[in-house]
């Protein structure tokens, strides 16, 4: 039956992970630590690579403030992973298994104030592929979010003409650049007020501002990135200057009175940044091959870019607009995610307890699949 297939396969399991365990333990506590976890892991170098490892262990040394874990509480967290029984919280996301009040590691949430940091790498073929989600508004305040995005797309679609005549790299540039100006504003503003608040009440902030801190630097990346190849006028200089004045302190003001209606409202600015990014990179697969659009094709991504997304020696503009297009994906789906977060609540894209459920079923999956070759 399945059911007698799955307990052999775990005691199967079970066994050779004790076995990893009493090799890694050098000292012969019957504990496994950060040092000792990495060695087992190398021994899985084809899943696990160096980089992985070492943040693998910098996440469990992080977790469990530099001491061990019994083997047989490690051996319950592998058998967790098995049997995948996650208790979902409302918000979707919740790593407790069922039975059980806490984590069998005991990983806590210590980590999650200093230890968020997203390396920007190489993204999949799956990652660059966007899909044109859409969050539809459930509450009168998402639907004033809503109808608010609308009404400034409506307008600087008018303004700046995006609407009429060709798409040329002067009107996309211009776009962007002072887009990108505007989008840095609002991570920034948010781990702004929650630092302060978590210093102020003596809190934990649960994550939630390092990752809107990245999130500020992406967007300043795409900035950044974009001023390479067009150097922004004085007037430009002088719009700039004055929407950080009315977006930053309107933002400040309204962060302060509710986030959830501010990450609502970004999430359906970053689904609005999809579609426009979808439309660049459109205009740049789809224009005639002598046409100036066409000219991203080949030409070569700033320096700062290539570095910043690992688009290599060759990366082109084309090639720089699906990561930011990724990016700006990424940001509408945390800040949506966000709207709903409790008061309180650990950063549910960056619980360590999650993170390492997810190194156990890899590594577990890798055993399995030992065992059948």
């Amino acid at each position: 039956s399945k059911e007698e297939a799955l307990a052999l396969a775990t005691a199967k399991v079970i066994r050779e992970i004790k076995a990893d365990l009493v090799k890694a333990d050098v000292n012969n506590d019957g504990k496994i630590d950060s040092e000792e976890l990495k060695a087992v892991l190398r021994n899985y170098s084809d899943v696990f690579t160096d980089k992985d490892i070492v943040e693998i262990g910098e996440l469990f040394y992080v977790g469990k403030a530099g001491s061990g874990v019994p083997h047989n509480d490690f051996l319950r967290a592998v058998s967790n992973v098995m049997y995948d029984k996650a208790e979902l919280d409302e918000g979707g996301v919740n790593h407790r298994k069922i039975g059980s009040s806490s984590h069998p590691l005991g990983l806590g949430k210590c980590g999650t104030e200093y230890s968020f940091g997203k390396s920007r790498g190489v993204y999949t073929e799956d990652e660059l592929d966007v899909k044109l989600t859409h969050v539809p508004p459930k509450t009168n305040a998402d639907r004033i979010a809503l109808a608010a995005v609308g009404v400034v797309r409506f307008l600087f679609d008018g303004v700046s003409l995006w609407n009429f005549g060709e798409i040329t790299q002067a009107k996309v540039l211009r776009r962007v650049i002072f887009l990108e100006t505007v989008a840095a504003i609002p991570g920034f503003v948010a781990a702004m007020v929650r630092h302060f608040q978590s210093v102020r009440t003596f809190s934990r902030d649960g994550g939630m501002l390092n990752m809107f801190l990245d999130e500020a630097n992406n967007e300043r990346m795409h900035l950044l990135s974009f001023v390479r190849m067009r150097d922004p006028g004085n007037v430009m200089r002088f719009v700039v200057l004055g929407s950080q004045v009315a977006v930053g302190t309107g933002f400040l003001i309204l962060y302060a009175m509710s986030p959830a209606f501010c990450h609502r409202f970004v999430g359906y600015v970053e689904e609005e940044a999809c579609h426009t990014y979808t439309t660049i990179i459109d205009t740049i697969e789809n224009a005639p091959d002598e046409s100036e659009m066409a000219e991203w094709r080949t030409e070569i991504a700033p320096a700062i870019a290539r570095g910043y997304w690992k688009l290599g020696e060759t990366g082109t503009v084309l090639d720089m607009m699906y990561a930011i297009r990724a990016d700006e994906a990424e940001h509408r789906d945390v800040n949506h995610v966000c709207s709903g977060i409790r008061e309180g609540q650990i950063n549910p894209l960056y619980n360590p307890e999650d993170q390492f459920d997810k190194v156990l079923e890899k590594y577990v999956k890798q055993i399995l699949k030992r065992g059948k070759d």
